[in-house]
């Protein structure tokens, strides 16, 4: 029944986009970040979702009106020059094998978001793709938070949809990806207009966030702690709200503290631990990497983590031997697989993405489009959480930052439409 459903859904999300082609761009997220094919047990497991959808998505920009905000920007051409040199590592890649399975899907994603801000031309285009991620996203915090309440969750336990330890399966990247979406049902909360019910929005929405908070503390990822005190810190002092947020963040802690065993205590005291295995574990790799790179500026394609061997002195004494341990960061990640240059285009895109959410929150709006500024205001907010909890997650290639820097550029464009009115 769970394949025939969601094999359903799928067919339906297709058909509208025959109607209104910006569906195929929603539907094609909805695949990427929910993977109905992973989670179906047939019907639409055995069927090529996703290259369906994003042929629809190519064939569908080619046939988009004209419209003299919407047009290529340095962020389109910076996209397109790092998915050009992602394909370029190849010929230099260390584990070729491997190598090419991960840059089929990392091309995807990074070279998808540059097609994206030419679907997203108004506010529905812009709130119906937030409620997609969002919708998308908590469907794997619902399993896992109500687990959590139930069994108080673990580390590495597959409490969500995805049983196995990837993308949304893996636990540190379910921690991020879910803080990540609080700012997201924050705005939604305030301003959403595509349901009709706003009081049951709100309740839904309300529950979304607190799932999405079970689901960050319940998989014990240091990440998630990080990526939450991040989040209340920026949404005391840059919303207008302060003393609300303060209230709120101050109960949640009490709440947290009152309902935490002592394993996810001992866990998060392992932050700033020198002598902790798996944090130490990483700062080997990410030495490695420096080294790596000082050698091989172009860096060695995907997966080069592969070929990493290095020993660590231990503050205690003894030594930490890692081999083929992965990155665990976004930015040890990117440099690693795609050098310097690589690296150079990603921070690009994250600058100009937080430079058009910052800008855009400033502007000041025209009567009755004051939802633009904190559409801008808590995107740059999920941004500034992915970035800092990326850090410590090695996910510089999944859609999530990708989607982030296609809203910068289409909300870019829509503001500037509205000032020229």
């Amino acid at each position: 029944m769970r394949g025939l459903f969601l094999t359903l859904v799928y067919m339906a999300l297709l058909a509208m986009g025959f109607q209104a082609s910006f569906i195929f761009v929603l539907a094609y997220v909805w695949v990427d970040i929910f993977t109905p094919q992973q989670i179906a047990f047939s019907l639409i497991s055995s069927v090529p979702v996703s290259l369906i959808l994003g042929l629809c998505v190519f064939v569908s920009f080619f046939r988009l009106p004209k419209d003299a905000y919407v047009k290529a920007r340095a962020v389109t051409w910076i996209t397109l020059l790092f998915g050009f040199w992602m394909t370029l590592t190849l010929f230099w890649a260390a584990v070729p094998g491997p190598a090419l399975g991960k840059w089929d899907w990392a091309f995807k994603s990074v070279m998808f978001s540059a097609l994206v801000p030419f679907f997203l031309r108004t506010r529905v285009h812009i709130e119906a793709m937030l409620w997609t991620l969002v919708i998308s996203g908590i469907a794997h915090c619902i399993p896992f938070g109500f687990k959590v309440l139930i069994s108080g969750g673990g580390y590495g336990k597959p409490l969500g949809l995805i049983l196995s330890n990837h993308g949304l399966g893996e636990g540190s990247t379910l921690a991020l990806i879910s803080v990540c979406l609080v700012p997201m049902c924050l705005y939604l909360y305030k301003h959403q207009t595509l349901v009709p019910y706003k009081r049951a929005a709100k309740v839904m929405l309300g529950g979304f966030i607190a799932l999405a908070v079970l689901t960050s503390i319940g998989t014990y990822a240091r990440t998630g702690l990080i990526a939450l005190g991040l989040l209340s810190a920026l949404l005391i002092m840059r919303s207008k709200s302060k003393f609300t947020y303060l209230m709120v963040v101050a109960i949640g802690v009490a709440i947290v503290a009152s309902i935490a065993s002592d394993q996810w205590i001992s866990r998060m005291e392992t932050i700033g631990d020198d002598t902790e295995g798996s944090a130490m574990g990483r700062v080997a790799v990410w030495l490695w990497t420096l080294d790596y790179v000082a050698t091989h500026p172009w860096g060695g394609s995907f997966e080069v983590y592969r070929i990493n061997v290095s020993k660590m002195l231990l503050a205690d004494g003894s030594t930490l031997e890692v081999t083929g341990k992965a990155f665990h960061s976004i930015y040890f990640e990117v440099l690693g697989e795609t050098g310097v240059p690589g690296i150079i285009c990603f921070l690009l895109l994250a600058l100009l993405t937080r430079n058009a959410f910052a800008r855009v929150s400033k502007r000041i709006a025209p009567p009755g489009e004051e939802w633009i500024q904190d559409a801008a205001r808590y995107l740059l907010f999920t941004l500034y959480v992915f970035m800092a909890g990326g850090a410590f997650v090695g996910i510089g290639f999944q859609s999530f930052f990708y989607y982030l820097v296609a809203f910068g550029m289409a909300m870019t464009n829509l503001s500037n439409r509205m000032q020229a009115r």
